[in-house]
Formats: structure tokens, C-alpha cells, sequence
């Protein structure tokens, strides 16, 4: 199965990134745009495992929720990068000290599980869509596409499974792992 461990997202903080998909294809000649329900943060990409490796893999994610407890997440801005006239479009967040602790600590709770590092290290954005050409230019999209600023709790952190059917890319959650719960001393 293919598969990565990410944050997912409040449906309002998915409406949001819906609304600025639609401004931006008002000013965009094509794109594959992500179904709303797709829409996350990547952190550590998998990509083909078999499914023995889920109890390993849930219990990284276990140690990693051990370390690190909940925090909010603020969108920050629509990017590209790009290749050629066409891009990947994403919505960034921004910096977090927490959301970095978050996956320096998963990527060693995976090690110690037997799996590789994230070859990118952590890039933290929400794929809005691909093969994007915008009519004029990718500043244009990032000067006349308002994402608004929503803030996000992260509570928990998913296992992913990646299914095609047909030509729809579905993301299933296999395990989810909740964060500790801030507490009030």
C-alpha cells in the first residue's frame, strides 16, 4: 500500500482553502485541482509499505504523541513551485517551532522503528493543486488569490493510504494517533 503520515484539517480550514482554489481558477488557464477532502500536511512521506509495517509504524507515531502535545497552526499564504508555465500550487502555514519539534520527533521515533528519514526533510504545505498554468504568471495567482489567515489546532497525527479509483486519488486514514492534551497547571 502506499502511504505517508500527516496532519489532517478542520473542515473549516478546508473551506477556506476550497474558496481560494476557486478564485485562483478564475485566473488559471487548466489545473488538477485537489478534492477538498484530500487536503493535509504532509510529513513524512512513505510511499510503498506492506502492511506489516502498520503496527511499526503506529507505534512511532505512539512515542512521537508521547513527546509532543497539541498546538495551533496559522495559514499563511498561496505558493508555487514550478515547473515551467505550469506548478504546484500550495497554501503555507506559518513557521511553527512546534510543528518542527513535531517532525524532528516523528523521524526519530521512525528511525528507531526501522525507516528512513524524510528525503526532503519538512516542507510544510497543503497541495491545492498540479499542472496549475496560471494565465499570467504565478505572482499574479499569489497577488489576487486571498487566503485567509485560519487558524488550526493539531490534535492528532494520521497514516495515510493512498487509493486510485479510476482516476480519483483517495486518502484514507489507517491510524490515527492523538497528541497530548495541553494541560492547565
Amino acid at each position: 500500500m502506499r502511504a505517508f503520515i500527516a496532519i489532517g484539517l478542520e473542515e473549516e480550514v478546508k473551506d477556506c482553502l476550497e474558496e481560494a482554489q476557486k478564485q485562483a481558477q478564475t485566473i488559471c488557464k487548466k489545473g488538477n485541482y485537489t478534492p477538498k477532502e484530500n487536503f493535509h500536511i504532509t510529513l513524512h512521506f512513505l510511499g510503498e509499505i506492506h502492511t506489516d509495517d502498520i503496527e511499526y509504524l503506529h507505534m512511532a507515531m505512539a512515542e512521537t504523541a508521547r513527546f509532543q502535545r497539541a498546538f495551533s497552526l496559522k495559514l499563511d499564504r498561496i505558493g508555487f513551485f514550478p515547473r515551467g508555465r505550469e506548478g504546484v500550487m500550495w497554501a503555507g502555514v506559518e513557521k511553527s517551532n512546534d510543528l518542527f519539534r513535531l517532525f524532528h520527533q516523528l523521524e526519530k521515533s521512525l528511525g528507531k522503528q526501522g525507516f528512513g528519514r524524510e528525503k526532503k526533510g519538512l516542507s510544510p504545505h497543503i497541495t491545492l493543486g498540479r499542472e496549475v498554468e496560471p494565465y499570467r504568471g504565478f505572482q499574479d495567482v499569489q497577488k489576487n488569490v486571498r487566503l485567509e489567515q485560519k487558524t488550526m489546532r493539531v490534535e492528532s497525527i494520521m497514516l495515510m493510504e493512498s487509493v486510485r479509483m479510476g482516476r480519483k486519488l483517495i486518502y484514507r486514514p489507517v491510524v490515527v494517533q492523538k497528541l497530548r492534551e495541553n494541560k492547565k497547571f
